[in-house]
């Protein structure tokens, strides 16, 4: 089921922070343990996640550009953390989210 997208910028933010502020009626999202998520750049960037505790290093976490996805499933006491890379970019980085089976 799709999420929403969300703006990233180049700076490492929580993704549910980013969800509860971005996308439309989804202002109490919260991660559910049981669900797997997929996670989809969109358009000629790359975007940097990162599942730690603290606000990850500047190169840390595995990187996603174009249309490549990732999946994500929360740990306790972790977040998702995006930024896009470094540098210009030609438009508005998106980040997509959207949950994986049932």
């Amino acid at each position: 089921m799709y999420i929403g997208k969300v703006e990233v910028n180049d700076t490492w933010q929580k993704l549910d922070a980013l969800i509860q502020a971005q996308v439309s009626g989804q202002s109490s999202f919260a991660f559910d343990a049981e669900t797997t998520y997929q996670l989809q750049a969109e358009g000629n960037f790359g975007v940097r996640l990162c599942v730690a505790a603290d606000e990850p290093g500047e190169k840390d976490g595995e990187r996603i550009r174009d249309t490549q996805t990732a999946r994500f499933k929360t740990e306790t006491g972790a977040y998702l953390w995006v930024k896009v890379e470094e540098g210009n970019q030609p438009a508005t980085p998106l980040l997509k989210i959207s949950t994986l089976g049932a």
